[in-house]
């Protein structure tokens, strides 16, 4: 088994369902920046796929990440073991065969997160990287809708209700300029400011009614107040972005859109909402209070002596 530089053109081969290994995702943010690798077995064949990210940070240090706006570095292999014990060796093969790819990379900085189902870091961990829990919130879609909104907490019901008693209407975008201005006037940061580039891709190459779920919640007179974006595929709806307008702020305007997502993408068969989740209290909050089942997903971070320095640094 061992690594090498993936085309994109052959993504085809592979038969991984997910949007986030997709063609079209992967453009959003393809560039010199974006490392797209295949895994290939003995004989040559594709069997697997991962990508990251590595640019500059404080223009002398290099870090390797999860490309902007991907929730994780994309690990997909094709597992035709079926035999438990079978299938926790190959998971281990292709974290050993991972791990050693990585060691092989020059960083200062390293933060990859990976997909829920990849739980064994074992060969991270053994080889002096660190790994940390991070944790999202899904809901399981084949529940009547009934049943998800009495999961809610009060307050996030209370929420929904006080937006619709106050004439607060919501409706699915097609043109994404309304959206796109509420996300960029919600984030003051620089990260989102550096990577408007993929954020625009996202909006104008990406987004269609086949793959992305995008509302706008509006008050009595039409002014956009608060937006949810989400992305999904047959299996899951993942939220990726909101936004709300800071000069007419609701309370309940931004989770009557996410409602309304939710419910949307039940009617349309899939299986799971993923909120994506967030290490951030007050969002985590936020998300918790559409009663979901609380999700472990694992980090993988190692710094070198000039990344521990930048973060020494930074936090005087």
């Amino acid at each position: 088994m061992y690594i090498e530089k993936l085309n994109r053109n052959e993504l085809d081969k592979l038969n991984t369902s997910s949007v986030f290994n997709s063609r079209e995702w992967i453009d959003i943010s393809f560039g010199k920046q974006f490392c797209l690798m295949g895994i290939y077995n003995k004989n040559r064949e594709l069997i697997g796929v991962f990508y990251y990210y590595i640019f500059q940070r404080g223009k002398v240090l290099t870090q390797i990440s999860a490309p902007p706006f991907s929730p994780n570095c994309g690990l997909w292999v094709e597992d035709k073991t079926i035999n438990p014990s079978q299938k926790n060796t190959f998971r281990k093969k292709i974290m050993v065969v991972v791990r050693d790819y990585f060691l092989a990379q020059k960083f200062d900085i390293f933060a990859l997160p990976f997909p829920l189902e990849y739980v064994d870091m074992q060969e991270f961990i053994w080889s002096g990287f660190t790994v940390e829990p991070r944790y999202t919130y899904q809901l399981d879609l084949k529940e009547s809708t009934d049943s998800l909104l009495a999961k809610m907490s009060s307050e996030r019901r209370k929420n929904i209700k006080k937006a619709e008693k106050d004439g607060v209407f919501v409706s699915r975008a097609t043109n994404f300029e309304e959206a796109k201005e509420l996300i960029y006037g919600s984030y003051e940061n620089k990260v989102l400011e550096a990577n408007k580039t993929v954020l625009n891709n996202l909006f104008s190459s990406f987004s269609s009614d086949k793959n992305t779920l995008c509302f706008v919640a509006y008050n009595k007179d039409k002014s956009p107040l608060a937006t949810v974006f989400c992305v999904f595929d047959a299996k899951a709806c993942y939220y990726i972005l909101g936004g709300y307008n800071k000069s007419q702020s609701h309370e309940g305007a931004g989770a009557l859109a996410m409602w309304e997502s939710i419910k949307l993408a039940k009617q349309m068969g899939v299986e799971v909402f993923d909120f994506e989740g967030s290490m951030l209290p007050p969002i985590e909050k936020y998300f918790r209070g559409f009663g979901g089942m609380m999700i472990p997903f694992y980090s993988v971070k190692r710094n070198k002596w000039r990344g521990n320095l930048f973060f020494k640094m930074r936090r005087k």
